[in-house]
């Protein structure tokens, strides 16, 4: 009796572990959306969108490229085979001289009714310091620095 009962147990949990292997979705046979907004502040409730600018967008070393709209928008695809899912996907912006930091996001499977992965990646378009603007403020916290200590 404790044999026919563990072997049921048994075959209920195989089944019950093949039936949850084959409901995880294969990545390989879906498509992959990374998709974002390009903003002119690192406030992105009170920022403007950006136009014009390109995006370069990497997922698992494969790289692509977009240029936002008017609203500020832009999306990648990565295809079938391309394996761009269950992973981190990086995103750069640039416009003109100005160069945006890289960021990132997880790419994963947002969706119970079709194979679609999704990663959004927003990103705030801001200038840096620029070899000029640099150097005035180095010498400027010289001059107070030397300020300070004369008196």
């Amino acid at each position: 009796m404790k044999k026919a009962l563990a072997l049921t147990f048994l075959t209920l949990f195989l089944v019950a572990s093949i039936a949850m292997v084959s409901a995880v979705s294969d990545c390989e046979d879906s498509k992959t959306l990374i998709a974002g907004k390009i903003y002119d502040s690192p406030d992105f409730e009170t920022a403007e969108p950006v136009e014009g600018a390109t995006v370069y967008v990497t997922c698992n070393s494969i790289n692509k490229t977009a240029t936002s709209k008017s609203d500020g928008t832009y999306s990648v695809e990565y295809a079938i085979g391309e394996d761009c899912c269950n992973t981190e996907a990086s995103a750069y912006a640039t416009l003109g001289s100005v160069t945006s930091s890289t960021m990132t996001a997880d790419v994963q499977d947002y969706t119970d009714n079709f194979d679609l992965y999704l990663g959004v990646i927003n990103i705030a378009l801001i200038p840096e310091f620029g070899v000029f603007v640099g150097a005035l403020t180095l010498l400027s916290a010289i001059g107070v620095f030397f300020m300070v200590r004369r008196r």
